[in-house]
């Protein structure tokens, strides 16, 4: 039986445990080489509660993946990330969550490319100086953040619209030259919660060549909370087009509760096999599970 690929768009593993190799959370390189290929983007996602925050956690994240090289290879473009692969190693992005992390500065912005990060959410939880978040004002980009998506496109970082207002997902749409992405959102259709997408928001990342990660927080699922849920989300957003639009975005280590099935990235499999006993085409499981992403990687980066 080959091996069942896997590209996930976000978890929190390194803030939630502080190293890779091995965790007791959701998620470790070592259950990751269960996958081949496999990538991953770790997220630096740093709270009011974590003292030293991005530039204590991004050191750390940088050194964990040094340390173990021997499993995994920072990525930094799509042909990094099919390198990994050739190379039987795990490929590893990295994420900020949050532009506050760097002071929302161009700078900020600059220095962190140069360092590794090729995704940036524009805000986390709450609002900042480039734009409402979706879970507080609801405002939208700032003259600030308008010039701060310009230069992460020209640079080359693929910039994340969850966690992102409507009205700041609207406007970066508008000023957007390469495809943007929902690293980890649902379908606000199948469970209405303001961190999901609408039929509209999603249909329009699908058209610029970006998409959604379907994410595995019990909450955003709604619905039995299960693995039927996500196949619910799934096909919803299938029944939109989005065939090459749709990936994964677990938020493993992010979330207090996974859906029933699911303990941690050990258990993608099931979902996995789920679809096909399910009758979807091998295809297009394994685009959801790792060619979507890494396609809509390769526009964006």
């Amino acid at each position: 039986m080959m091996p069942v690929p896997y590209f996930d768009a976000h978890c929190d593993t390194i803030t939630a445990q502080g190293y890779l190799r091995v965790t007791n959370g959701h998620l470790d390189l070592t259950r990751l080489q269960a996958y081949a290929p496999c990538a991953q983007v770790f997220a630096i996602c740093c709270t009011e509660d974590m003292p030293g925050g991005y530039q204590e956690y991004f050191p750390l994240l940088l050194r964990q993946l040094e340390e173990n090289r021997d499993m995994v290879k920072l990525c930094r473009c799509a042909d990094d990330i099919r390198s990994a692969a050739e190379e039987g190693k795990i490929a590893a992005l990295i994420a900020a969550e949050g532009a506050e992390h760097f002071g929302c500065s161009l700078d900020g912005l600059r220095d962190a490319y140069d360092r590794g990060v090729r995704s940036v959410n524009i805000t986390w939880n709450h609002d900042n100086a480039l734009s409402g978040a979706a879970m507080d004002s609801g405002r939208g980009l700032t003259a600030q953040g308008r010039a701060f998506a310009r230069e992460a496109q020209r640079l080359g970082v693929i910039l994340d619209v969850s966690h992102l207002s409507d009205r700041g997902f609207w406007d970066l749409l508008e000023i957007s030259e390469k495809p943007i992405y929902a690293s980890h959102s649902n379908a606000r259709a199948i469970c209405p919660w303001p961190r999901n997408l609408t039929d509209e928001q999603f249909t329009a990342l699908a058209e610029r060549g970006g998409g959604a990660g379907l994410n595995l927080c019990a909450d955003f699922l709604g619905l039995g909370r299960d693995i039927d849920a996500i196949v619910a989300h799934l096909e919803h957003f299938l029944s939109l087009g989005g065939e090459k639009a749709v990936f994964l975005g677990t938020d493993f280590d992010g979330i207090d509760e996974t859906p029933a099935g699911i303990r941690g990235v050990e258990d993608m499999q099931t979902l996995y096999n789920t679809l096909l006993r399910r009758n979807y085409p091998e295809a297009l499981v394994n685009d959801i599970f790792y060619n979507n992403l890494l396609s809509i990687m390769e526009r964006a980066l």
